[in-house]
């Protein structure tokens, strides 16, 4: 399945699934593109002058996929650009990472073995540990907001589905059961929904559903391909790329779907979105430097910036997100008054309230919580 490319078919070798993004120009333009080949740094330079300023979402740490070294190994850098540094060491591929929410930890798929499966590792790329073990491909893996459950695609039932397990690989199990592909899943960051990319009504839509498998809305609509979703760190906003347009560009939209919008624009591709800490920029890869490298814009569309410059590849970005407040429930609900005894509680965010013996507690963010006294 092409995801980095935007294909959106089906074909489960690892290596189909790279984008042809820095495919060479034709004609005249291979005369361009060998000079400028050849004039290019060999590694990041670090980020552009006109990146993200201080204190804005261009802070924290990425996590990346580049080819650089001869093969596809995890890469880290600032949210400038700046302070790039290799994770993995094999000669292997090494894709699709993702940050765990306390930024501790990096969920990753590898082919190390023989084919792809989830591996796990510190977030200095130390104590690699392999989570799944069976023939089949093992995917695109995601954490759980609370950093106990790992969500990941595998084709070991026939196609290619979306599972759940434990994060020290235990308790694997299937959540969608369609004969069309299920694919890159997201969870969101209270925990209360997964997105995901899908073929089972036609085209790849982007849909949503609960973290066992139920609820399932599709929030996209239309004969492109839609895929590689993504949160907003408050979980109010997907963004995604979609190839609706002449050429693959990354789009946003509201979590229930409603005003899908353009962020970027141009005659290159651009893929695999993911957000700032602080929600203000989009981090995504782009071809409009002759090779895959990897840019920010903000949300508004304004302030687009370079963060790799490399004579290679570099891919599938992702920002780690800030850690959870202290005591934070990992599966969240809104506030709702509560009833006890005949009376009405209204709870308030961050307030505890007491009713006769019963004590009742929310915090934002957070489930409410009844403790009864004796």
């Amino acid at each position: 399945m092409t995801l980095w490319g935007g294909a959106g078919d089906d074909g489960p070798a690892w290596k189909e699934r790279l984008p042809l993004i820095g495919a060479v120009a034709v004609g005249v333009l291979v005369v361009v593109g060998l000079a400028v080949f050849l004039l290019w740094p060999s590694q990041g330079g670090g980020g552009s002058s006109d990146g993200p300023p201080p204190g804005t979402g261009g802070g924290g740490r990425i996590v990346f996929v580049s080819d650089r070294d001869g093969n596809y190994e995890i890469y880290a850098m600032n949210g400038d650009g700046s302070d790039q540094v290799r994770l993995t060491r094999n000669q292997s591929a090494d894709s699709y990472p993702r940050w765990s929410r306390d930024g501790t930890k990096i969920v990753y798929e590898s082919n190390r073995d023989g084919n792809s499966e989830i591996y796990v590792m510190n977030a200095d790329g130390s104590d690699e540990r392999r989570l799944t073990n069976n023939q089949s491909e093992d995917l695109i893996p995601d954490w759980s907001p609370d950093g106990t459950r790992i969500v990941f695609v595998s084709d070991r039932d026939g196609n290619f589905e979306i599972y759940v397990m434990n994060a020290d690989g235990t308790g694997q199990t299937r959540i969608t059961n369609h004969p069309d592909a299920d694919f890159s899943p997201r969870w969101s960051p209270d925990g209360s929904r997964i997105v995901f990319q899908s073929s089972r009504d036609g085209a790849s839509e982007i849909y949503t559903m609960n973290p066992d498998g139920s609820g399932i809305v599709r929030l996209t609509n239309n004969e492109a391909t839609d895929e590689l979703p993504s949160w907003s760190p408050d979980g109010r906003m997907i963004a995604f790329q979609s190839a609706r347009d002449e050429a693959t560009k990354v789009y946003v939209m509201n979590a229930d779907g409603s005003n899908q919008r353009k962020l970027t624009s141009g005659r290159t591709a651009e893929f695999a979105p993911t957000f700032s800490p602080d929600g203000t920029f989009v981090a995504f890869q782009s071809n409009r430097q002759t090779t895959s490298d990897l840019f920010v814009v903000g949300l508004d569309g304004r302030g687009s910036a370079t963060l790799t410059n490399n004579r290679s590849g570099d891919f599938v970005p992702h920002w780690r997100p800030e850690p959870a407040p202290p005591n934070l429930a990992p599966l969240t609900t809104a506030p709702v008054p509560t009833t006890v005894r005949g009376a009405t509680t209204t709870t308030v965010r961050g307030a505890t309230t007491t009713t006769g013996a019963v004590t009742t507690t929310t915090r934002l963010g957070a489930a409410t919580t009844t403790t009864t006294r004796p």
